[in-house]
This record gives C-alpha cells, structure tokens and sequence, in this order.
C-alpha cells in the first residue's frame, strides 16, 4: 500500500500531469487562431482565386488552394515508457487544385497534396514523423448528361458516403478513422460510370479499379463497386457529399454500397496459399433540418462490413487482411446544431460522434473491439472558407495486452483555410 507521502506525491503527480496537458492544449488552441485575426482585416473575395476563363465557349480554370493545420495533444505514446503526453502539429491536409473545363461537357480534376510531418495516427504514436507529396486526384470528366457522366482516372473509393464526403466539410474534426476500405486507403484508380435519375431522385455509381496490385494477390484483379442513394427532400445530386450543409438544405438521404474482388488476398502469404475473396456493404443515413430563427440539425450514420473470407485464421495471413482497414465491421452516429445567430465573425455548430467497431485482428490483437467518443465545436467564418474547430476524442479497447492498445484521449484544434 501506498504511505501518504506516497499517496499525496502520486496525486500531485496526476494534478501536474493534467495541468501540462491543459497548458499544451491552451497553447495550441491560441496558437491556431492567431491568423483568424489576420485573415479578417482583409475582405474575403480579395482573396478568392478567380477562374481564367478562355475563349467565349465556357472554357475556363480554375486554382483552389486549401489547408488543414492541426495541433494535438495525446496523452500517451512518448517517453522512455511511451506513456508520456505526447504533442504534434502537422498539416493533415495542404493540397492544390487544378480544375478545368476545354467545353461544357470535358473538363479535368489535378490535385497536389502534401501533409506531414505527422507522428499522432488514427491509433498509434510514430516514433518517426511521416510525411507524403503525392498527386492525390487526376482523372479527366465527360457529362453527356445529368443522368450518364463518366470519370476516368485516379479518384474517390466509390462505395461509403463518409469516404465521398468533402474532405473540407466534415462534421467532426475529421471524417471517421476507420471507415476506410483496404489495399488503396481511400482513392483508386479506375473508371466510374454515373448520374442522376431526377424522377426517382437517385443517384447511382458504378466502378472499375485496380484494387489490390502489390503482386502478392493470388490472381491480379480488378475491383467493383457499386452504390445507390436516395433523397427523400432536397437531392442531393453532387459527385461529393457534405458532413454539413450549414442549413442551406432539407436533406433527408439513405444510401448503399457494395464492393468486391476476387482472388485478393492469400491465407498463407509466406507460402502463396489459401487464395481468399474481398467484399465490402455499407448502408448510411444523412439528415439535417433548418428551423426558421432557430438553427439547424445534423444527424447522420452509416455501417460498414468487410470481409477476406476469414482469411485471418490462416497460417501466414496476407497484412492487408488484417488491421485498422482489413476485416471489420462497425458504425457511426453523428450529430450537430448550428446556432441560428452569428457570434463575433461568424457561426458555431457543436457536434457529437460515437463509433462502435470490431476487428479480426488490430495491432497484433485477434477479435479486438474499439469504441470512440468525440465532442467538439465548429467555428466557421464565411461558411467553411476558414474554420476552427476544437474537438476530443477518447478511444476505449476492449483487450489491452500491449502498449499499441491502451485506451487513449486525444485534442485536437484545427485551422481551416480555403481560397
């Protein structure tokens, strides 16, 4: 038993513990909305990049650029036992864009991104930061028609409405860390058939894809997908979604996915054995109401499960069958209220989230169960152009045999700027 020495330095030790934590916290929040003052002495649409337009055929591009600065503090993964807070700012996103149209009907997507150096994960603290610069979209577009468009190149997953989902207009800080799909994390490049039928107010996707191609599948493949929504108010007819509106719309839509590959994976990689399938289904509901001089509501969900044929219970598992984007099943809710009156510069819009998932294997964990809680606030100044969000998270593991799957608190501030 602990003497009351003992027991009143261990107590001290807790309160100075989460004082330092508070003060990380305190920093960084400051520190990400010194530039809000800056960027408000000076009107917004000075700053928009304006598109060059060609020729009098509605030919034209158009440069975005945009960005997401995160500050973070967690309270585990350094020091000498790994348990100590650890603190991290990083670009989540910093991306170019370059976006074109030859006619009314032809026109392209480039998008540059860079984004690191980053130690704090979805799950795990990086003793090295990572970083990357990759052409992140490239894929050239043909609207024959409101109903028939086809966009051929390296772009989108097609099958989960949060993967589909702005990456500048979530809900939560984030869009959900464990709702991605494997082999390609969350872009692939393919051929993607799809439109809008306004009658039945659908809207349909099917895709081709490389999916798996590291030569270690046991047939190379391609990969297919499908999806389906509905909108049951306001339509929702745009190739990406939004985590929010902002009460600009009556949205009510339910949507579904599927996906598979044959031949993706092997039970036995080290002896090239136990050739296993791929297949993914999803369901996902999205509503949110303005109520006239009283704000408005967000509230959305979804399922996800995918499988590898219980590739997991062979010898040697293929790596990509396994983990945060390998066998799983799970779900997420969501909701937010935006105030209906401006404070100071613009809008707030607290939200929640909840997440329930299961794995066949996570950080060398068989049958491992993760449950995550976020709660955060949105302040947004002319709607998502530029934006701060504040948010914590707790995740919870329902086995904690090793130092990668001890339950965890994480606080992030973000700055979003977008031109």
């Amino acid at each position: 038993m602990l003497g009351s020495n003992d027991a009143e330095r261990a107590e001290n030790h807790s309160i100075v513990k989460e004082e330092n934590s508070m003060m990380r916290i305190l920093k960084w929040a400051l520190l990400l909305m010194l530039p809000v003052a800056v960027f408000c002495m000076g009107e917004r649409d000075a700053l928009a990049f304006q598109p060059i337009v060609f020729g009098e055929e509605g030919a034209f591009l158009k440069i975005d650029y945009q960005g997401q600065l995160y500050g973070v503090v967690r309270d585990t993964g350094s020091g000498p036992d790994k348990t100590a807070d650890t603190t991290d700012l990083f670009f989540r996103r910093n991306r170019l864009t370059f976006w074109g149209h030859g006619t009314d009907k032809y026109g392209f997507i480039v998008q540059l991104e860079y984004t690191g150096e980053r130690r704090v994960d979805s799950l795990i603290v990086n003793d090295q930061p990572g970083k990357d610069f990759n052409v992140l979209d490239a894929y050239f577009m043909a609207d024959f028609s409101n109903s028939f468009r086809v966009y051929a190149g390296k772009q989108k997953i097609q099958l989960t409405r949060e993967n589909l989902e702005d990456c500048f207009e979530p809900l939560s800080v984030d869009r959900s860390l464990f709702i991605y799909t494997p082999f390609k994390h969350s872009r692939d490049t393919g051929l993607v058939v799809w439109g809008n039928i306004p009658e039945l107010l659908m809207q349909y996707r099917l895709a081709v894809s490389k999916g798996k191609d590291n030569g270690d599948e046991p047939k190379s493949s391609l990969m297919y997908t499908g999806r389906v929504h509905v909108s049951l108010l306001d339509p929702e007819y745009a190739y990406g979604y939004k985590g929010t509106y902002l009460g600009t719309k009556k949205t009510l839509t339910v949507g579904a996915g599927v996906q598979y590959e044959p031949d993706a994976v092997f039970s036995d990689i080290v002896n090239k054995t136990g050739g296993k399938n791929y297949s993914a289904w999803t369901v996902d509901a999205f509503f949110e109401y303005p109520f006239k001089n009283a704000g408005a509501i967000t509230l959305s969900g979804a399922y996800l499960q995918t499988k590898f044929d219980e590739a997991f219970k062979g010898n040697n598992p293929d790596p990509e069958s396994l983990g945060i984007d390998g066998d799983k099943k799970g779900w997420y809710l969501k909701a937010g209220y935006l105030l209906p009156m401006k404070i100071g510069w613009g809008q707030v819009q607290p939200f929640v989230r909840y997440e329930d998932w299961s794995f066949a294997q996570l950080n060398n964990v068989f049958d491992q169960k993760v449950k995550w809680f976020g709660a955060g606030l949105n302040y947004l100044i002319n709607g998502q152009s530029l934006r701060i969000t504040l948010e914590y998270a707790k995740t919870n593991f329902d086995k904690e045999p090793n130092p990668q799957s001890k339950d965890f608190s994480t606080v992030t501030a973000m700055l979003q700027y977008r031109f």
